[in-house]
């Protein structure tokens, strides 16, 4: 007897884990399938979440009814807050994860949760007829029926492990790969690719010399990830940083000769934002003196990761380079660095749902899709899992779109935009960084996450009632007038600020640079607020010039966005527009005029005609029901008259 679920979720990484929870929490019945059940949630590199972009992934994530952002504040070794002195849009919190700790209560979380069931086998075969996902079958041969399927499979699709000359099958080192379906995949007709990504050697903290290190320790008052986290103090574990010094790079000279990328054994293209060492070697050999963070991987463990230490030569190359740096001279290696190389799908054949557009009711989320990093992986396995669950219960899908949060950022560049490596989000790649920021997510997508309806509406009432809080004491303090008084100039230069030679209301006056909203009270009258509504006033007061030129270009885009492209549109007639763009948006085939923006190969002129199209077919249209309106009340008159 065949099994049925109302969606099947392939791999229990990042995206498996958001896309299982997501869909059992809005009430599908929802299987989670992993190679083992003990790397569910494994953080397979390095040990951090957050970071630049990363940050605000997490953030948005848990504002939207996501489980990591809240996990990670609970098990984390140290927060840091960082990049506080290069502007508002810049700040970021960065989270160095107990390794053990997360995987093993995501396991719970996941175990113990209501509608889902874990399975521990591997997918062989995706059933599909007529174009829709039907099942899947395992390599027990044991059959799934099931309305949804989305594939989260990481490393892991015809996976190989590398080390110097070394090459064999496997996902990640001591796990089997899945062989079969890749093959299953390019028989229903989908593009594959191939990337590569490597890891650091691990050591044994007892072997480190730290008087010839530096320590580095978090905040025990950072900003954390979740609205739901409420602590009186975060962990403080130490990091330690040290350097490569020359010995290291002319060693790192000697040893290439045995490096993959130098003998061929890697061939495809890996992260460009975190390179081995080799490739530090190859392309920067004046560069001498490399950072290199030593973080312990859990309370429960010496393990040390090596981050800046990439590799993936063999062991005696990693042995001789790791000892030229200070403070690692005798320091033991429990894990060498390696690399791993597997099969993906290039992610233009996907909506923005993340359905693909081959065969209804299959998602694909996180690195099948081209991308790299914990972060971006859960967030595309919460999207997927939250509208495959929404396709099955006839509900509007969720789209955030690049207007509305680093999410929608992502999915809107794996799809339209073509990248050389696997892509990584960045705050660069934002056009709206300083809407796009990590305090202001609940303003950004409560709408959203009211309509998801994960997050605990007492929660949601907490963050509205926050909302309006924010806009009427904006509101007050822009009807409250401060005039250019002897007392006023007084007290300005008691606290060392310039003084003021006009009048001005309270929120104009907050703007000032070394004005504060607690300072205000010298002058005004001013509220016991939460600190989230306090930063969020003195935001929006200091930085609204910035912010409204802001609103205004993204009124633009929401106009592109909504304007809708015929689906049976015929490019190759359209006259004016160049080849290369007929052939980009023939096969992307984007739904609206700001998507056809955003795909390779596309131009302003090529814009400038379709919207011309778009715009006189629709005033074609209009003028043909007005003329049809105008015939049936004509009909209609003569009828009751004769």
């Amino acid at each position: 007897m065949n099994k049925k679920y109302d969606v099947i979720v392939v791999g229990a990484g990042h995206a498996g884990v958001e896309a299982a929870l997501a869909s059992s929490r809005l009430g599908l019945k929802t299987a989670l399938f992993t190679i083992y059940l003990d790397s569910i949630a494994m953080m397979s590199c390095n040990p951090s979440i957050g970071g630049p972009g990363k940050s605000h992934l997490v953030s948005e994530l848990g504002m939207l009814g996501g489980e990591m952002a809240v996990h990670i504040d609970n098990y984390n070794l140290q927060l840091k807050n960082l990049n506080h002195t290069k502007g508002l849009a810049a700040k970021i919190t960065r989270a160095q994860a107990d390794k053990y700790w997360y995987r093993i209560k995501m396991r719970e979380k996941v175990e113990f949760q209501e509608n889902l069931d874990v399975v521990q086998g591997i997918v062989d075969d995706i059933i599909v007829n007529n174009g829709k996902v039907e099942g899947i079958i395992d390599n027990a041969g044991i059959q799934y029926d099931t309305k949804a399927v989305v594939l989260c499979t990481g490393t892991f699709l015809k996976g190989r492990f590398i080390m110097g000359y070394t090459k064999y099958p496997a996902g990640r080192q001591g796990e089997p790969s899945s062989e079969k379906l890749s093959d299953r995949l390019k028989e229903l007709g989908f593009e594959i690719d191939r990337y590569q990504t490597a890891t650091p050697p691990r050591i044994d903290k007892r072997s480190i010399d730290f008087s010839n290190v530096e320590e580095l320790y978090g905040e025990e008052n950072p900003r954390y990830f979740s609205y739901y986290t409420d602590k009186e103090y975060n962990n403080r574990m130490p990091t330690w940083l040290t350097f490569t010094t020359p010995e290291t790079i002319e060693v790192g000279k000697k040893m290439l000769e045995y490096s993959p990328i130098v003998t061929g054994v890697v061939s495809t293209k890996g992260p460009r934002h975190c390179p081995s060492l080799d490739r530090k070697v190859l392309n920067f050999p004046e560069k001498t003196d490399h950072q290199i963070f030593l973080e312990q991987e859990s309370v429960e463990s010496n393990e040390i990761y090596v981050n800046g230490f990439t590799t993936a030569m063999p062991p005696f190359a990693q042995d001789a380079m790791l000892k030229t740096i200070k403070g690692l001279e005798n320091a033991k290696i429990v894990r060498y660095g390696y690399a791993i190389e597997y099969d993906f799908i290039p992610a233009y054949q996907l909506q923005l749902t993340l359905e693909t557009k081959l065969v209804e009711g299959l998602y694909m989320a996180g690195t099948i899709n081209g991308t790299s990093g914990y972060e971006e992986a859960a967030c595309q396995g919460f999207i997927a899992g939250v509208n495959a669950a929404k396709k099955i219960k006839n509900e509007k899908a969720l789209i955030v779109d690049r207007s509305e949060g680093y999410i929608g950022v992502m999915i809107d560049d794996i799809i339209n935009k073509s990248t050389p490596e696997p892509y990584r989000v960045l705050p660069s790649r934002a056009e709206y960084r300083l809407t796009l920021r990590q305090d202001n997510v609940f303003l950004r997508l409560l709408d959203k996450s009211k309509e998801i309806g994960i997050l605990d509406k007492n929660k949601i009432e907490e963050l509205e009632s926050a909302k309006e809080v924010i806009e009427n004491e904006i509101e007050r303090l822009k009807e409250i007038i401060i005039n250019p008084t002897s007392e006023t100039k007084e007290k300005l230069e008691k606290l060392g600020h310039d003084s003021v030679n006009n009048p001005t209301n309270a929120f104009e006056f907050l703007a000032r640079k070394e004005m504060t909203y607690e300072l205000l009270s010298e002058f005004i009258e001013i509220k016991e607020l939460p600190e989230i509504v306090k930063e969020q006033v003195e935001i929006n007061s200091k930085y609204k010039i910035f912010i409204n030129r802001e609103k205004l270009q993204i009124e633009k885009f929401k106009k592109l966005e909504e304007l809708e492209i015929p689906e049976n549109i015929e490019y190759e007639k359209i006259q004016g527009i160049s080849n290369i763009a007929v052939s980009s948006l023939s096969y992307a085939k984007p739904k609206t005029v700001g998507q056809a923006i955003r795909i390779s190969g596309v131009t302003h002129n090529d814009i400038g005609i379709l919207i011309s199209i778009i715009k006189t077919a629709q005033k074609s249209q209009e003028q043909f029901f007005i003329g049809s309106f105008i015939l049936i009340l004509r009909r209609s008159f003569w009828a009751r008259h004769t």
